[in-house]
């Protein structure tokens, strides 16, 4: 099998993209390799050695057709024209052999016209945060872009301090962001607008090629809501919702300053740079309608969205049906009329708020309680009262829906730095080992070891910059 490039993206929009190559920052050497999505994308007949060699560019590899993408968006509720891809490029858009599209980018390849002055490099730290979040939650069944190859470069980059630096090379079903359309409606491109929503509605949705523009809408606007539904079930807080990091598929896009909780801390803001709190982890379901708002105003240019108002006002009770699905499942309450569910989810995370509880090992230790009544552990010790209700309302708890729904491992704050520190020394050892563990987040024999446990009760949750 060998990859099957199409690349029509830059001959359909030549408005939108730069033709730029990569420039290398020194020789390049391999740190993470995902075997199994090379071999879904078709690539089995190049070598991870070959593959870094390649977009090093000491072997040329005549079928890549590398592009800086311009787009617009609303960085933190403000307009900003002058965006785009200013250290990636889109390498390339391959047919998979199950038929499906798929981009290749390649995050740190060097300056582009987009960067406003930026270095266009990626460093190791936030290159390997991106590539553990990108297959945990691929794991966890969060729809999200992945990581394909993660190198290590020579160069030393300069962010808050001096840094190694890498490349990422990323899979995702598309590149097109809500910023594209800001970007036309800015420009006044109604023709380019029309035909980028089409090309990526034919790509990605087929089955609507030759539906309304309101039922296209709709499926924007679910795959979002389903995404950040998502999210919410299982603590992660984005930290940049920024319209220009939001995919028109809805795939979790440009991990950041993200986190995923600990004890459960609803109001905490992860993201420094965030200082008014704009999207904190409960605003993520708000933000995302309003971005969709903003990806309304903008389709304005080309097609009548008076009826994508309707759409909207599904949103919220469609993003509280996916949220109250996925959280039905992790309690056991998937036989649980929604009246009597409902009410012990909310009290559920009350309970864990109140107690300051980790979010996420709860969860399993919940399992544990109702399998094994007399087990004593944490949660035993504070939701005598809450267990009472559960069980008077759950006659049999559904222990395969918590099971196939309730990670043991998960994205945390201090392991991440851990693994992000003994790689930079050298050591990838423990990088590769949290690696597995996050891509296998359900296997209960992790539940003792070192990649499930949370951090020592002395370490506070911290936060974390945009920096990259």
């Amino acid at each position: 099998m060998s990859l099957q490039f199409v690349n029509e993206y830059g001959k359909k929009f030549p408005a939108l993209v730069h033709q730029q190559s990569i420039v290398a920052d020194g020789e390049s050497t391999s740190v993470l390799f995902n075997h199994s999505l090379w071999r879904e994308l078709g690539g089995d007949d190049i070598k991870p050695a070959q593959l870094v060699a390649q977009l090093d560019g000491e072997i040329p590899w005549p079928a890549l057709a590398p592009l800086a993408q311009k787009y617009a968006g609303h960085q933190f509720g403000h307009f900003n024209p002058y965006l785009g891809d200013g250290r990636g490029l889109l390498l390339g858009e391959i047919k998979t052999p199950d038929g499906y599209y798929r981009d290749l980018h390649l995050k740190g390849s060097g300056p582009t016209p987009y960067g406003r002055g930026g270095d266009g490099r990626a460093v190791l730290r936030s290159s390997i945060r991106e590539y553990l979040a990108s297959e945990a939650f691929a794991a966890l069944g969060i729809p999200t872009t992945r990581a394909l190859l993660l190198t290590r470069t020579g160069g030393q980059i300069q962010r808050e301090q001096l840094e190694p630096g890498a490349m990422l090379l990323r899979v995702a079903s598309t590149h097109v962001r809500f910023g594209h359309f800001e970007h036309c409606y800015y420009r006044n491109l109604a023709d380019t607008q029309l035909q980028l929503w089409d090309y990526v509605v034919e790509r990605h949705w087929p089955s609507l090629k030759n539906s309304t523009r309101k039922q296209q809408f709709r499926q924007v606007m679910q795959s979002t809501a389903v995404m950040i539904a998502l999210w919410q079930a299982y603590g992660f807080i984005h930290g940049v919702m920024n319209t220009d990091n939001m995919s028109l598929v809805g795939e979790t896009f440009d991990f950041g300053p993200y986190a995923m909780f600990d004890r459960y801390l609803p109001d905490k803001i992860f993201n420094h740079t965030d200082q008014g709190g704009r999207y904190g982890f409960m605003q993520q379901p708000g933000i995302g309608r309003w971005n969709l708002q903003r990806l309304q105003v903008a389709l304005s240019a080309s097609m009548d969205v008076t009826e994508f108002t309707e759409v909207l006002d599904e949103y919220e009770p469609f993003i509280q049906q996916c949220y109250f699905n996925q959280m039905r499942q992790r309690l056991g309450l998937t036989s649980v009329e929604r009246d009597q569910a409902k009410p012990l989810i909310a009290s559920w995370l009350a309970l864990l708020e109140q107690e300051q509880l980790d979010y996420n090992r709860s969860f399993v230790e919940l399992e544990q309680l109702l399998q094994h009544p007399d087990k004593v552990n944490e949660l035993a010790l504070v939701a005598k009262d809450w267990l009472a209700d559960y069980r008077a309302a759950v006659d049999e708890p559904d222990i395969k829906s918590m099971q196939a729904a309730n990670p043991v491992v998960t994205l945390r704050t201090h392991l991440l730095t851990q693994v992000i520190i003994a790689a930079e020394q050298g050591d990838e050892a423990p990088l590769n080992q949290y690696l597995q563990a996050l891509t296998t987040p359900f296997d209960r024999r992790h539940l003792d070891t070192h990649w499930a446990q949370p951090p020592a009760e002395e370490i506070e949750a911290g936060s974390l910059s945009c920096s990259s």
